[in-house]
């Protein structure tokens, strides 16, 4: 049973500024990846995220579903432009090895200005904070990563629950214990990892007349 706490609410403070011709105004984007599609789940968390996003705008829609078959190391620095060591090299392995997907959802409302895709996804997704008790884990209980456990996996989810409320969760037990199942983007630069791996003839047909800003836009993004 999945518990929404109607007293959870996190705001992610975006650093994609008012240049991105509307992107994350009007597009969320989020990668599955190969631990949720071997727990079978994908299609839980698109009509879980789906269904969490149009209760904050009833105009969201499901634009484009895309399996990618892998994800270079490249690529994944671009996703991740920050992480380093030991976790970025178990994404690198991971995502060169299996297939992700990435969603992408389309708020259709051209009134709603301010919806902000960044924050409304991350709230959905749920962050493990170290060294934070689980209610101040953004959402461990209410989020995607905190829908669990799983069938199997209670005793996982319970001694992740345990370590986090001693502060104790060190990187080598969030790789052992935790599914990280998806990633959304915290800023313009992780927006356009992301959007790179879109292929032409799928950006035209999800982002219509918007794509020659949008690339635009990403291009600007990547050669800072």
């Amino acid at each position: 049973m999945i518990e929404i706490s109607s007293s959870f609410v996190e705001t992610v403070e975006s650093s994609v500024g008012r240049e991105d011709f509307g992107f994350n105004n009007k597009f969320g984007l989020m990668l599955i990846g190969h631990d949720a599609i071997n727990l079978d789940i994908t299609e839980f968390i698109i009509s879980y995220t789906l269904g969490r996003l149009k209760i904050s705008s009833p105009s969201v829609e499901l634009a484009g579903v895309i399996i990618l078959a892998s994800i270079s190391r490249e690529q994944t620095r671009e996703i991740y432009p920050e992480l380093e060591g030991k976790l970025f090299e178990a994404f690198v392995n991971a995502f060169e090895k299996e297939e992700s997907v990435l969603v992408v959802f389309q708020q259709t409302d051209p009134m709603n200005k301010e919806y902000d895709f960044i924050s409304e996804i991350n709230k959905i997704k749920g962050k493990i904070k170290k060294h934070k008790p689980r209610g101040e884990s953004t959402g461990w209980k209410d989020s995607i990563r905190g829908a669990t456990p799983l069938p199997g996996d209670r005793a996982r989810y319970e001694e992740v629950g345990k370590k986090i409320d001693e502060g104790n969760l060190s990187l080598e037990d969030y790789l052992k214990l935790t599914h990280h199942l998806v990633h959304s983007p915290d800023n313009a630069e992780e927006i356009a990892g992301l959007y790179l791996l879109i292929g032409e003839d799928y950006k035209k047909e999800i982002f219509g007349d918007n794509v020659e800003n949008f690339d635009m836009w990403v291009q600007k993004i990547v050669t800072k």
